[in-house]
């Protein structure tokens, strides 16, 4: 598989008896960039890249795993890794401090009022919201503007911890389009609320 120039890797799955997922290493190599926990990954999201020998390959959620990052996040941007060694563990949305339902409704959120045909991306904490990488910056996305599976779209700042938002989750289309931004750039933002709307 490839995409944007990069070959794109799935990693491997076990599942566990209550109801969470580990995600494991495809191979030995250099695993760049971890998410942080509380990010929510789906199947079709990036989840870092894999730098081996003298190639380096986008690392993708496989399908059968969604859920909230809660173990095995790196505070280190680069972290050596070994074949089928545990990267991270998702534990379904439901099953931690946000509740928003099950994976047919996430996206969704309950009591958000969301226009028909419309998917959500909500804060996973308590933080402040920041639209573009640096002050100054270009924004992640803007209204109008196409979006695929795994693309970063915003940051939650938590205890000067930024915890990277991407358009993800199950059930979400591998391609959607911007209709609005509901996070204020630089504006404080509640666990859940909705700050990204796609259709």
């Amino acid at each position: 598989m490839s995409g944007g120039g990069e070959e794109l890797l799935l990693g491997r799955l076990r599942a566990e008896p209550n109801g969470s997922v580990w995600i494991l290493s495809p191979a030995v190599g250099w695993w760049i960039d971890p998410p942080p926990a509380g990010a929510l990954l789906g199947a079709g999201s990036s989840f870092g890249r894999l730098a081996c020998l003298s190639r380096r390959y986008q690392l993708v959620v496989p399908e059968g795993a969604a859920g909230r990052v809660v173990d095995g996040a790196r505070s280190r941007r680069i972290v050596a890794v070994e074949y089928d060694e545990p990267l991270l563990r998702l534990v379904p949305l439901g099953a931690g401090t946000l509740e928003l339902g099950d994976s047919a409704t996430l996206g969704r959120p309950a009591g958000a009022h969301l226009p028909a045909g419309t998917r959500a991306v909500v804060a996973p904490s308590d933080g402040v919201f920041y639209g573009a990488p640096s002050p100054g910056a270009e924004p992640y996305v803007r209204v109008g503007q196409p979006v695929h599976l795994g693309q970063p779209i915003g940051i939650v700042e938590v205890m000067k911890t930024f915890h990277q938002l991407t358009y993800a989750g199950p059930g979400f289309p591998e391609r959607a389009e911007v209709v609005e931004l509901r996070g204020r750039d630089g504006g404080e933002v509640r666990a859940g609320e909705v700050l990204f709307l796609f259709r």
